[in-house]
């Protein structure tokens, strides 16, 4: 693993995606999101477990979204922004560069008005 990833997950549709140390420091920074700091778990089962959907506008973007019961401030559920790429490594073979740009609480209103 390279040094600067923090950890490497796989989806359930068996995607790796991985976290930078530079990325987490983005997503824990005060005008960001600092009450994700004691939730790097979460992040990870929200990746593992969580159901995805596409950016319209952005098809290498996609939303991870996963709830939770333990969660502050009314929150429900973690959501997490993935990019989709490539890479091409020194032998010239196509390999997965699956990141995490950001994470964040957020609360939703489940189908039904339930909660």
């Amino acid at each position: 693993m390279s040094r600067d990833r923090r950890w490497i997950v796989r989806d359930r549709d068996n995607n790796y995606i991985y976290l930078t140390e530079e990325r987490w420091q983005h997503i824990v920074d005060p005008d960001n999101h600092l009450e994700m700091v004691d939730y790097e778990e979460h992040l990870k089962t929200a990746i593992q477990r969580g159901y995805r959907r596409q950016e319209p506008l952005n098809p290498r973007k996609y939303r991870y979204v996963y709830p939770f019961d333990d969660l502050p401030d009314g929150s429900n559920h973690v959501v997490a922004i993935v990019l989709f790429g490539f890479d091409v490594d020194e032998a010239g073979n196509t390999t997965q560069n699956n990141y995490i740009t950001t994470a964040f609480f957020k609360h939703i209103r489940l189908k039904g008005g339930h909660e």
